[in-house]
């Protein structure tokens, strides 16, 4: 059967998604207390930005890479940088060209950093001055040709480069031809974002996702927000704490996003450390937090949250990594006045697919489908299966994909003919529409909310001189709430009749080797295991239920690391 969304479908506006928000938001914010309260504030540079002047920024860096540099409809910008009001700026200022926007992590390695050059091919990137290293090995490694001057320099606070251009010498002022969306097939398949989405068999993938797909998530994500009453009260300040990155989609349109539309200040840091966070949910009266749970553990553990005053939050949602029953648990306990509701999206979806109601009283539901949203749960011969049985979850809605880029097989066996996302989540629905995800189909582990995929470990571990085979599974670490990558391997013949420290020894320097190759969230945390074979299928396909279920109980080495993001 197809379960349908409880709330009634949203109309979706033929607009593309920088005036959205930017129109939308100016009309929300018109209706606030103070009209000319900030849109954005950027704590590292202190800089704050009401709706109108994130407007005219936008059509100045818009200006700029159109008559500066001859950025052209459909051009691609890499947007390699921590949060900022200049990330915000540079990213809507592209869209204003009918430009495409790929996002990606700074704490990539060169290598990470070049795949995704080269598949999304960007004839222009914004990063920062810390960055540069990097962005230059990836770019060398890519082979792709980028003049210095399709480089800009967005860091927060000002810096001068040699040869590079800062954001403030960049603006312009000359007309530029602004994109506008033309036709309901153009709002449909209009490219505006690419985030890069890891998956269980190599490298990262493109997601593609159109103006309708995240105009849609936006409007589908702000009418639950209204029928929970985050931010109904016109005499009150309402502000989101933009401390999940925005190059990660949970972050950029439900932090970000959102928020702008919804007439919310967006209060921007460029990563997470406790201190400057509860010292910025006090100082700018927070009222709502989008986190993930290694967040929320730091709120329940820490002793130093007692020194603040966070009485201003009144809402917290948790998403884009699993939380277990206790946390939530402790968590209600030790915030009372707080409601904390679970999210569940992916990626490919913009990524919310289901919210937590305020009627919702089950702490393990990730709440009802969003508005213009379908689902089905499917066996594993593809049967529709009914309330309460438990399969593969699919969705389909506005807010789906269009596909993968260059990947027309990952696509095909993602997205359905009828248009249905196969999540790969294993889950049911029961009888009042609430979403239960119990398990995942998929082999992706999800670090701190990090997507880490197993094939590309094993793959590096191949290439190790002690390795003769090597298998990568997650392991849910309850202290850090959160999974980490833990290896099984074999030795090559030249290891025989290893004494058990000499195994230890080799297992140590395996791990290190692969951390020293690999992004901070890639890293083996749960350490490297030695075993006498790895189990495989038949067909050589790694049994990794076998690996899990057989060293579920070995735990001493899942909790050596303190949680941090």
């Amino acid at each position: 059967m197809i379960f349908k969304s409880l709330l009634p479908d949203a109309q979706i506006p033929n607009v593309d998604f920088a005036t959205y928000i930017l129109e939308e938001g100016k009309r929300r914010f018109a209706q606030n207390k103070n009209p000319n309260n900030y849109a954005l504030f950027d704590c590292q540079s202190n800089q704050a930005l009401t709706i109108h002047q994130l407007d005219d920024l936008t059509q100045k860096f818009a200006s700029a890479l159109y008559n500066k540099l001859g950025f052209k409809n459909n051009d691609t910008l890499l947007l390699y940088s921590p949060n900022s009001s200049n990330f915000v700026i540079t990213c809507l200022g592209t869209l204003k060209l009918g430009g495409v926007v790929t996002f990606s992590n700074p704490a990539y390695n060169p290598r990470e950093l070049a795949h995704q050059i080269s598949d999304s091919k960007p004839s222009f990137i914004a990063t920062c001055v810390e960055n540069l290293p990097t962005l230059f090995e990836a770019i060398n490694i890519s082979k792709r040709n980028i003049p210095l001057s399709n480089i800009i320099l967005i860091d927060a606070v000002e810096v001068k480069h040699p040869k590079l251009t800062t954001i403030s010498q960049f603006y312009d002022s000359r007309p530029f031809p602004r994109f506008s969306i033309s036709s309901f097939n153009e709002l449909e398949n209009k490219y505006a974002f690419l985030p890069y989405s890891s998956g269980t068999t190599g490298l990262s993938k493109g997601v593609i996702l159109s103006h309708k797909n995240i105009v849609s998530n936006v409007i589908q994500t702000n009418i639950y927000a209204t029928l929970n009453n985050w931010h109904n009260d016109p005499t009150q300040i309402h502000r989101y704490i933009g401390v999940l990155p925005w190059y990660h989609i949970y972050g950029l349109v439900i932090c970000l996003f959102s928020g702008l539309a919804n007439g919310v200040g967006v209060v921007s840091l460029p990563k997470f450390e406790m201190k400057s966070f509860l010292e910025t949910v006090q100082t700018h009266r927070i009222s709502i937090g989008h986190l993930v749970p290694p967040i929320l553990i730091n709120l329940v553990n820490e002793p130093i949250v007692k020194n603040y005053d966070i009485s201003s939050l009144k809402f917290i949602t948790t998403a884009a990594a699993p939380i277990g029953k206790e946390l939530m648990i402790n968590l209600a306990n030790r915030f009372k006045e707080i409601k904390i509701v679970k999210i569940y999206g992916v990626t490919e979806s913009s990524p919310i697919i289901s919210c937590a109601p305020y009627w919702n009283n089950s702490i393990e539901s990730s709440g009802i489908l969003t508005c213009n949203q379908e689902a089905k749960v499917i066996d594993e011969d593809g049967n529709e299966l009914d309330v309460g049985q438990i399969g593969e979850l699919l969705f389909r809605g506005p807010n789906i994909m269009l596909g993968y880029l260059n990947n027309p097989s990952a696509t095909s066996s993602t997205l359905d003919k009828d248009n249905f996302l196969h999540t790969g989540d294993i889950g049911y629905i029961d009888e009042f529409g609430n979403l239960f995800v119990v398990d995942r189909k998929k082999e992706l582990i999800k670090y701190k909310g990090f997507q880490v995929p197993p094939a590309e470990l094993e793959a590096l571990l191949l290439g190790n001189d002690d390795v003769a085979d090597a298998a990568v599974i997650g392991i849910y670490v309850d202290e850090q709430a959160t999974e980490v990558p833990k290896a099984f391997v074999t030795l090559k013949s030249k290891h025989a009749n290893l004494s058990e420290s000499e195994k230890t020894a080799v297992s140590d320097r395996i791990r290190e080797w692969v951390n020293s190759k690999v992004s901070n969230h890639k890293k083996l945390r749960g350490g490297v295991q030695i075993i006498d074979i790895i189990p495989k299928s038949a067909a050589g396909k790694i049994l990794r239920r076998v690996l899990r279920d057989t060293y579920k109980g070995d735990n001493k080495l899942f909790k050596t690391t303190k949680a941090k993001l």
